[in-house]
């Protein structure tokens, strides 16, 4: 009995301090998780560019603590702005670092590109390079001039976005485009020509907004 009653408590000592080393491990991975949220969310624009007469508004919530959904709303020359949003096809981790190797491309080739399909097919060579596990990204890159509301769009297989008109009482479905990035080696995207009226509104999104679920589990789409 004696015997019993200390391997009772030896067996408790050694699953207490099992757990207390898994709640470390945890709580470290849980630190790690947070930070690269705090450093995800730093490629994101901390403030939306102003111009008179526009309104700008942004929403990001992943689906994990990170993810591969990004956008990017910035200034190009000749007074210019440049808007992308893009979803990488994996989630966590590894699709927040994609993340932030497409939306580096994007700043980075965006004021020397001929046009909006330019940008993506150029962008599209490193990431059929350098893809890891078979993962891609979907997106769509636009060029707006303020003064004329002339919007340059070209798609990379991502949610085709809308242009909501309600003077003319419309509701315009833009063109989907062509292949996602990262997965053929030579695209060919087109670019489309669009004017934004007074009162239009432009809205993207990425499929985390049509794959979501109401509370009782029926697709919103």
């Amino acid at each position: 009995e004696i015997m019993n009653g200390i391997a009772q408590q030896v067996a408790l000592a050694i699953q207490n301090d099992r757990l207390r080393q898994e709640a470390i491990v945890q709580e470290r991975i849980n630190r790690e998780v947070q930070l690269a949220r705090q450093i995800q969310q730093t490629f994101l624009p901390s403030r939306l560019p102003n111009r008179k007469a526009w309104e700008m508004a942004a929403r990001w919530q992943p689906a994990r603590e990170v993810g591969g959904d990004f956008y990017d709303i910035f200034t190009l020359t000749k007074n210019r702005l440049g808007i992308a949003i893009a979803d990488v096809s994996d989630k966590g981790m590894p699709a927040a670092l994609y993340m932030t190797v497409g939306r580096t491309l994007i700043r980075a080739y965006a004021n020397n590109a001929k046009s909006a399909a330019n940008l993506l097919q150029r962008i599209n060579s490193p990431l059929v390079t350098d893809t890891p596990n078979s993962m891609f990204i979907t997106g769509i890159y636009a060029v707006l001039w303020p003064e004329t509301g002339q919007l340059l769009y070209a798609n990379a297989g991502h949610n085709r976005p809308y242009i909501l008109r309600p003077n003319r009482m419309d509701i315009e479905l833009l063109p989907k485009g062509g292949m996602a990035m990262g997965v053929l080696e030579h695209i060919q995207l087109e670019d489309s020509l669009y004017i934004l009226e007074p009162g239009d509104c432009l809205f993207l999104y990425t499929d985390g907004v049509t794959e979501s679920f109401s509370p009782s589990g029926e697709p919103f789409g």
